[in-house]
Formats: C-alpha cells, structure tokens, sequence
C-alpha cells in the first residue's frame, strides 16, 4: 500500500488538479461528467474553496472539493463533496484520505455539512461515505442520465462539526 499524504491545495496545485478535473470529467458513465458547471480548479483556489490533494509520494493521485455552488436554497455553510481518484490508484486509501483531509479543512472554514452524491450501483462510493460517517438522507429516483438511459441518485449527508458516533442526539443511519 502505498504511503499517501492529503493536504490542502494551493495555487501551486493548479497544473495538477486540471489534469485530475480533466481525467474525472472524461468517462460519460460518471456523475462528474454530468455537471452542469464546468470543473474549474483556478476558481476554487482564488475563492478559498476548500480543496485538498492527495500524493503518494511521487505523483498527485486524488483531489476533493467542497462546492457550495448548487446547493439547494443556497444553504449557508453546506457544500458538495466530490472526490476522484485517478485510475490506477484505486482501492488504496487515496479516496478516504482525501475525504478525511477535506472533512477537516471544511471543519476548520466553518462549514456546517457535507452533501454526497453517489449512484445506488456504486458500492465503493457508498461504502466511503458510510465509512465516513455520511448517513443516506433518500434517493432521487431517475436523476441523472448516463450513457443515454436514466439512474437513481443517493443523497447523503455528513454534519462537519461531529460525526455520529460522538454526537449521540444525531439519528444513526
């Protein structure tokens, strides 16, 4: 396995999260291909958007972003997560470590939640968010298109300031 280490991004990152935002956007079978804002890594380092990246010691293998744009009623403090890990490194941990890496740069900007999105199919996404104490909030039946034919959505939710299992008066999943 090898030795991961996430941390926040900069604008000295910016060459790097392009050719990641570039390889997450390609495939069509994906939910990052389907959104409707074009992924634009100078903007969230120029809007202090909290971004993290994820090395392995030789090259950057993942990125996570927290996008406040979207979110319904423009809710104060709440964002979307999005996480991708290239290819090749996957099932090694870059995921979770980007993930838990953004959990605590949000935690430190004052952010309230985190909204995840994943398709039903997608065991490896849910199962991270579930690791990563994000609690299924229901599912948006035929929400997205991919590949010319219509799939599920799940919604899920993480408050940022404390995970379930250390805040007792949160519902468990």
């Amino acid at each position: 396995m090898p030795n991961l280490h996430a941390r926040r991004a900069t604008a000295q990152d910016l060459d790097h999260l392009r050719r990641l935002c570039g390889e997450a956007t390609a495939p069509r079978a994906s939910l990052w291909s389907v959104r409707r804002e074009r992924m634009d890594p100078a903007a969230w380092v120029a809007a202090h958007t909290p971004a993290v990246l994820v090395d392995d010691g030789s090259t950057n293998v993942a990125f996570a972003v927290a996008l406040a744009d979207g979110i319904p009623l423009g809710a104060p403090r709440c964002a979307e997560a999005f996480v991708f890990v290239a290819p090749a490194h996957r099932r090694h941990g870059a995921a979770r470590a980007a993930l838990t890496e953004l959990l605590t740069v949000c935690r430190t900007m004052g952010l309230w939640k985190l909204l995840g999105f994943a398709l039903p199919e997608d065991a490896a996404s849910r199962a991270l968010l579930a690791k990563l104490d994000f609690r299924d909030v229901g599912t948006l039946i035929k929400h997205v298109q991919l590949e010319g034919s219509w799939h599920d959505v799940v919604l899920a939710e993480r408050l940022v300031l404390a995970a379930r299992k250390s805040f007792p008066s949160l519902p468990a999943a």
